[in-house]
């Protein structure tokens, strides 16, 4: 067997112990191994799979499994996912009151007389654009920038400009510049092309799966929070005072090791790049990039689920991709989408 054949197996493994298992009430995951000709590593990790998909619960006896149908499993993942981002809120929100209450109530006590913060609050499109503009020359050593919007306008779009023209002047200067984008703002091959840009003048970059807000710290001592670009009536938060702006440092730290490096366009192949490409193929990657399910893609394409699996998988194993996610970063700074 060859190792595509060994690898298609592989994935074919789950849906095919969790099919027997259906067939089959009593039967055990052994049994199960040797109906299917699974060796022992083949049946772990297709229960396994089973298990991170909430396709199986513990069932009413020690030891004892129950099955879960498919759209159960979906909904109790969405739950999951629905109470992991509820706890990264809290977590933010609290974030947010205690830092209100250190800045408040008890950096005054143990302010030195040199030390100050000062926060100040701009309102007005005109003078939000100046503060951001100005403050492209206050690095000196360090920029670091978190950018929440995805969804392309005629404002975001002047900004996007606005921000490649001053990180390529700090760039210049000797100025280390960092950037986080969410995921969804690399679905498009014009962002793609953006993307490539921003990094060949030398911003260090990263995709993270979610953004929740623009921040941009300059130096560990000065930080911006901008509004959202629907939001244009919102304030400008200015930030002074590096005791209150680590707190924003080390936030942005955390999104940072959480997020996926940006690998950028590879060099043009030419044709040879794209030869193995099938409609197939395209059709899967670019609903993909659009953030569709697999059974939502397969639906949309009149395939199976088993079809889009593989085809995802095969431009993941020949991209060099180790996930969903890096297949379709890869893809689209390719050009293969």
């Amino acid at each position: 067997m060859t190792n595509m054949e060994d690898a298609a197996a592989n994935e074919n493994a789950g849906p095919l112990l969790y099919q027997w298992l259906r067939a089959n009430d009593e039967g055990s995951l052994a049994q199960a191994a040797t109906a299917l000709g699974l060796d022992p590593r083949e049946a772990a990790a297709a229960w396994a799979e089973l298990r991170t998909l909430r396709l199986v619960r513990p069932g009413s006896l020690i030891g004892d499994s129950d099955l879960v149908d498919p759209d159960t499993a979906l909904l109790n993942l969405l739950r999951h996912k629905q109470g992991m981002l509820r706890a990264q809120y809290e977590e933010l929100t609290s974030i947010v009151a205690a830092t209100e209450s250190l800045l408040d109530r008890y950096r005054p006590a143990a302010a030195g007389p040199g030390e100050q913060v000062r926060v100040e609050v701009i309102v007005g499109a005109r003078d939000q654009r100046r503060v951001i503009r100005d403050f492209s020359d206050v690095p000196r050593t360090e920029s670091l920038t978190l950018h929440a919007d995805r969804v392309p306008s005629r404002t975001v779009s002047q900004a996007l400009n606005s921000f490649l023209t001053e990180k390529s002047r700090m760039v210049r200067r000797g100025v280390t510049v960092r950037a986080i984008y969410p995921q969804g703002f690399n679905s498009a091959r014009w962002q793609c092309k953006y993307l490539a840009e921003v990094q060949r003048v030398g911003v260090e970059l990263r995709l993270a799966p979610q953004v929740p807000f623009s921040l941009i710290v300059g130096d560990h001592d000065v930080a911006l929070l901008p509004p959202y670009s629907d939001q244009p009536d919102d304030a400008l938060i200015v930030i002074r005072g590096a005791s209150l702006v680590r707190t924003y440092v080390a936030l942005y730290e955390d999104y940072w090791l959480r997020s996926f490096p940006y690998q950028g366009p590879a060099p043009d192949a030419g044709d040879a790049e794209t030869d193995w490409l099938t409609e197939q193929h395209r059709t899967s990657l670019r609903l993909l990039a659009n953030g569709l399910t697999d059974e939502r893609i397969a639906r949309s394409m009149g395939v199976s689920v088993r079809t889009v699996s593989r085809l995802v998988s095969e431009v993941a194993r020949h991209l060099g991709a180790h996930s969903r996610f890096q297949a379709g970063v890869l893809a689209c700074a390719r050009g293969l989408v």
